[in-house]
């Protein structure tokens, strides 16, 4: 499902093409940088319903290969499921608009999967930060 990938990336940029990058406050760049935290904690704890509540109520995790987990209760029942730690360091966080941001993240996981990559797209809901389309890349 390649074409899904392809498909989140060309928005993502597109939305940075036609809206030009906006200039975020300080305060938003913290918020969304302790919203990957957050998330990054939840998952290495395994626990599925934190994880989820980070989502927005539509939110998205997309495999590299193309299949989707819709839902906060589909990625909680996902997120519960996992093992293992990740490292995860935010690389960068670009604002196309006022209340959306790309976050390029790395990934560290134990040999043999080694580091890999993930996008997340993430808005502004009334003043809180959610997770809208989280992406693996590779």
């Amino acid at each position: 499902m390649r074409l899904h990938t392809f498909l989140v990336h060309s928005i993502a940029v597109a939305t940075l093409a036609v809206a030009g990058t906006a200039q975020p406050s300080q305060t938003d760049e913290e918020s969304i940088r302790l919203l990957i935290a957050a998330f990054a904690n939840a998952r290495n704890m395994h626990n599925g319903e934190a994880a989820a509540a980070l989502y927005s109520e539509d939110g998205e995790w997309i495999s590299a290969h193309g299949s989707a987990v819709r839902g906060r209760n589909e990625l909680a029942r996902l997120w519960s499921g996992v093992t293992g730690q990740v490292q995860r360091t935010v690389q960068s966080v670009d604002f196309p608009g006022s209340h959306i941001a790309v976050v390029h993240v790395t990934t560290q996981y134990d040999e043999p999967i080694g580091r890999h990559h993930e996008v997340f797209i993430v808005v502004d809901d009334d003043g809180k930060w959610n997770i809208r389309v989280h992406q693996s890349t590779d």
